[in-house]
Order: C-alpha cells, then sequence, then structure tokens
C-alpha cells in the first residue's frame, strides 16, 4: 500500500521530518523498494514544533507546489534504541509486566545516550561557533574550573561569559541559546517505549532441543513530553488555514536508521553512523540485530581511541564487512584512523546499498537517515527498526466531548416539544369534551327543567378551557425563549472550543472541560512549569473577548501537594464565565 503511495506522480510520497531539537529538516522521498529519491528539502531554525512545522511546510509548498504529501514519519534524536534481554527468570508473562521491565531497561539506557543540551553544544549545533571553536571553548571551561579551586573556590566564569570573551559568539547568541536551553530542560523524564521480539540468540541451545536461556528484544523510547509535543503540533497545523491535514505515522531514533539500506542477508556486518550527537554501531548477522553500541559527542567531541578500544573489546570488529554512514559528515581522516586501529576496511552508504539512491546535490549524506525510514516504511529490514508510534487514532464520535455537549444541548428542544405534546393531547381532549357538553346544552337551552348542576358543570369545564389555553400559550412563549438561548449558548460552544485549541501553548495539556452554569465553565489541565501556565492565561484572554466571556480566576499550584499523581506537573483550574452587559 505505502509502496504504490510512493510511486505516485511528483509531488506525492513520504513527508519525513528530521529535528535535533534545536531545528527542524523536512524532505520529501518518493520511490520503490528498488529506488529511493529526496525530491524536496527545507530547514528551519524554529525550537518550536508547530512554528518550525509550519516554516518548513511553506518553503516546501514553495518549492513543489501544494500537492505535498499527507504521510509523514519524524526522526528525533531523543529517541533512542537499544537491545534488550530478558533472562528466563524475569516475569514477562503479561503485557503491563513486560512493559514495566522495558520502561526500567530504557530509563538508564535514555538517560546515558540522550544529548546533553549543554551551553557550548547548543552554539555549536546553532552555528554560531564552529568545532575548533567548541572544542577550545571545552578546554577553557576546564581550565577556569581548575583555577577556581586553586584560588578558593572564587566564582568560575560561566560558558556564555567565556564565549564572549573569547568573541566566539555575542550576547544576543548568548542570549538566544540559553532560552533554547531553559525550553530543552523537561520537568517529566517518563518514557514512552516500543521493543518488538527479535529471533533467539540461543541458537547452540535449540539445536540440542534446549530452550534458549535469554529473550532478545529491539527498543526505542523517548521522553513523552516530547512525543506530546509533536503529536500536538500534527493536530494543531491540521487545523491552521492553508495546511493540509498531515498523519504523523511514526517517530523513528536517528540512531540506527540507515540500518534498512543495508544488504545484511548472507553475513555478518557492522554498521557504524556518525550523527550529530553520536557515534552509533551495530552488528547484523543474516538480517538479524546482534548488538548496538552508541558512543554520546554532546558533551565532548567524538574520541576515535574510544570507539576502537571498544568496538575490539566487544568483539565487535568479528564480522566480514564494515559499512559507514557519515551522516554528520565526520573528518575523512577521523575515519581512517578508526579503520586502522579496527582493522577493517570501511564501504560507505549510498554506493553499498542495495537500493538507488539520489537526492539533491551534495546532500546524500544528510539525507542517508530519511531515505532509511523511507525504506522501513517499505517493509525492509523489519527485524532492525523499532519506531515509536505517531498520532493515535481518533476517538469514535459518540466518545467526543463535542458530540456529548450537542447531544445534551439537543435533547432540551425534544423535552420541551414532549412537555407540549402532553399539553396538547389534553387540550384536545378537553376540547372534545366541552363541545359534547355545548351540543348538549343547545339541545336543552329552551329546556326550563335543566339542572342548575349541569349549568355549573359546564361552566367549570368552560374556565378550565380558557386556564389551559392560556398556559399552551406561556408555553409556547417558553419554547421560543428556550430556543434562543440554546442557539446563542451553542454559538458560544461551537467557538470556545477551538479558542482554547489555538491558545494552547506547548508546556500545556488540557484535561477537563466542564459546563458548571449557564456560560460558566471550569478548565483543568497540567504544564511543565508555571510560565507555560502564565502564558496560556494570556494568550487564552485575549482569545476570549470576542466570545464576550473572561477568565474568573486561574488558581494553579506544583502538584505534589495533595492526591494528584502528576509529580513535578504544574495543575491549573480555569473558571471561565461571561462578562456582564452594561
Amino acid at each position: 500500500m505505502f509502496e504504490s503511495l510512493l510511486k505516485k506522480p511528483s509531488g506525492k510520497g513520504l513527508l519525513v521530518l528530521k529535528t535535533d531539537c534545536l531545528g527542524l529538516h523536512a524532505s520529501i522521498v518518493t520511490g520503490n523498494k528498488q529506488e529511493l529519491s529526496v525530491t524536496h528539502s527545507a530547514t528551519s531554525r524554529e525550537v518550536e514544533p508547530l512554528a518550525a512545522m509550519m516554516d518548513v511546510i511553506t518553503q516546501l509548498k514553495n518549492a513543489s507546489g501544494k500537492n505535498l504529501p499527507r504521510d509523514a514519519v519524524l526522526l528525533h534524536i531523543n529517541t533512542i534504541p537499544s537491545r534488550v534481554e530478558m533472562t528466563q527468570s524475569a516475569d514477562v508473562s503479561g503485557d503491563m509486566n513486560l512493559a514495566e521491565m522495558m520502561r526500567w531497561e530504557m530509563d538508564s539506557v535514555v538517560a546515558d545516550q540522550s544529548p546533553l543540551w549543554d551551553l557550548g553544544w547548543i552554539l555549536y549545533q546553532r552555528h554560531y561557533i564552529n568545532l575548533a571553536q567548541y572544542e577550545q571553548l571545552l578546554s577553557l571551561v576546564i581550565t577556569e574550573k581548575r583555577l577556581s579551586v586553586k584560588h578558593g573556590g572564587r566564582s568560575a566564569m560561566r560558558v556564555g561569559e567565556i564565549a564572549v570573551r573569547e568573541h566566539f559568539a555575542t550576547q544576543d547568541q548568548i542570549a538566544e541559546c540559553l532560552a533554547i536551553q531553559e525550553k530543552l530542560q523537561l520537568p517529566d523524564q517518563r518514557l514512552l517505549t516500543q521493543w518488538r521480539p527479535l529471533p533467539d540468540g540461543g541458537l547452540d541451545n535449540e539445536m540440542l532441543g534446549e530452550p534458549a536461556s535469554q529473550a532478545a528484544y529491539l527498543c526505542s523510547a523517548m521522553p513523552i513530553t516530547q512525543h506530546l509535543q509533536w503529536v500536538n503540533a500534527f493536530k494543531k497545523l491540521s487545523h491552521q488555514k492553508g495546511f493540509a491535514k498531515l498523519e504523523l505515522k511514526h517517530v523513528y531514533s536517528m540512531a540506527g536508521s540507515t540500518l534498512p539500506l543495508i544488504d545484511a542477508d548472507d553475513e555478518r556486518v557492522l554498521i557504524t553512523e556518525f550523527h550529530p550527537a553520536y557515534a552509533f554501531c551495530a552488528v547484523v548477522e543474516h538480517g538479524v540485530l546482534q548488538d548496538i553500541m552508541m558512543f554520546k559527542a554532546s558533551s565532548q567531541p567524538l574520541d576515535a581511541e574510544v570507539i576502537i578500544e571498544s568496538l575490539n573489546e566487544h568483539q565487535f570488529t568479528q564480522v566480514d564487512n564494515w559499512i559507514v554512514a557519515n551522516i554528520d559528515g565526520v573528518d575523512v581522516e577521523f575515519i581512517e584512523v578508526v579503520e586502522s586501529g579496527i582493522n577493517l576496511r570501511p564501504q560507505f552508504l549510498p554506493k553499498a546499498s542495495p537500493i538507488k539512491l539520489s537526492a539533491q546535490q551534495n546532500s546524500k549524506f544528510s539525507h542517508l537517515a530519511e531515505l532509511g525510514c523511507a525504506a522501513h516504511m517499505l517493509g525492509l529490514a523489519p527485524l532492525m527498526v523499532s519506531p515509536l508510534p505517531g498520532m493515535p487514532p481518533p476517538e469514535p464520535i459518540y466518545k467526543r466531548k463535542a458530540f456529548r455537549i450537542s447531544m445534551a444541548a439537543a435533547m432540551v428542544p425534544v423535552i420541551v416539544l414532549g412537555y407540549e405534546g402532553v399539553r396538547q393531547w389534553q387540550i384536545q381532549q378537553l376540547q372534545s369534551t366541552l363541545a359534547a357538553k355545548e351540543k348538549q346544552l343547545d339541545a336543552y337551552g329552551d329546556d326550563k327543567g335543566v339542572q342548575a348542576s349541569d349549568v355549573k358543570k359546564a361552566e367549570k369545564n368552560i374556565a378550565q378551557y380558557k386556564s389551559l389555553e392560556q398556559e399552551l400559550k406561556s408555553l409556547n412563549y417558553k419554547k421560543e425563549l428556550v430556543q434562543s438561548v440554546m442557539i446563542k449558548r451553542q454559538n458560544v460552544i461551537e467557538k470556545l472550543l477551538p479558542t482554547l485549541a489555538h491558545s494552547v501553548n506547548d508546556g500545556v495539556i488540557i484535561d477537563s472541560l466542564n459546563e458548571t452554569n449557564w456560560y460558566q465553565f471550569t478548565l483543568t489541565g497540567r504544564a511543565v512549569d508555571q510560565n507555560s501556565v502564565d502564558e496560556f492565561n494570556r494568550v487564552l484572554s485575549i482569545n476570549l473577548q470576542p466570545l464576550n466571556l473572561y477568565i474568573l480566576n486561574s488558581p494553579s499550584r506544583l502538584d505534589g501537594q495533595d492526591s494528584y499523581n502528576y509529580s513535578g506537573v504544574y495543575i491549573f483550574e480555569f473558571t471561565i464565565q461571561q462578562r456582564a452587559s452594561l
């Protein structure tokens, strides 16, 4: 199905987004299992996901036309892969047990391998300083700390101060990078984890008729907060005027992204990737991932000697072939040092791939990760990649809040009409009775023998008829009044829901919206910090003015003071009501 999608005419295919948290790169990939091409690409320096997506998609529209792909995948630098082994003694009998064990295993892996967002690294990745300046900056920071200890613990100069002193960066650039660094601090470090079982590694035991002693799983994990930021950005973009609806299919790790491009069915292969934040090494045998090793490069430059020592120690060099994916454009001399240390001659992607890969001029290396994701979407190398889920499927319409609100509103006219119908039936019955009585009175009108009791009954029936007739008029008036109020109220609700969606920032999640009275609502939610709550309050207050609504009060507090379960998250509760008419 996806292969046919990639084969569609120019403008269709797969939209691949790649983020290092300091910017966004977008590419359109088309082709099939034999050939893949990057037709258009765009880059944004925006850090906020929605703003970055709007930027790159606008660029792609201008370059390729409005007919962009609807299916998208995301490559995220903080999505970390690992190979996890569970012994037979581990309790993995239930899905919940396995999920908890995987999260526990991946927690330390993600903490060790995620890029370190220090100020020097952000300056380097924003291209405000070059690699030589970055290495010199790290050396100067260490020197400053030593001098601080030597001189009795005096306050050492900070990274930004040293960068300005050495004329590496300006004050404005330092301020910009400090603001970015603050946004990248995630108070909620819980992980979203995905895994898939790999073929058993205990082949010798199986040949002897014994079960394997360990079960192997390929895992990927990333912070839940960052995953939600991008899922919400896709949802918001789909409601922006002038932007088509995009569906986020998968979230991939950058590390291991080129594995689907490798033809490793008949040999044992070492694959080495050089990414902006780390080097990734993997051993694949007969199409099965055997082992993974990563070297972080965000806190200090890559050390070729450390890579050589680790590869030799863990027997990563006992392979038939070595393939290099130089995504980050590492200096060729660095790869030559590794080559001499492990005594293997490298083959380079894209030439070493059985798939014909093409991209814009001088950009094949930087697009290898995107092409690898597209190859996986075509069904290549399923046992070597374990992407995280993308956007969840939409709720059934009968479970959506807007549907429940509209149904509740629709019930009011139904109840009114039902009550009116009963009254109308009573009046019709009474009219029939009165007609019979009037006929009887006409027949005996000239008869002086008419009894006084019959006259009193007739008068009582006439009075009851007039009373019901007056009650019917009153009910009709109330019905028109209720209909008028309901129409106004529904208009307010229809405008309120998108207003809330447009006011939410990336640090805020809305939990519930309850109507406590006519034109009065209680809005509850969570936020990563107090600044996010304040910004949401400010933007929402402005957007509510055209609806004649305002925020009556907006208490918020850091969780942990009561029975809430979201530790370290700010809880807020807004009261929204209609502004009184003057």
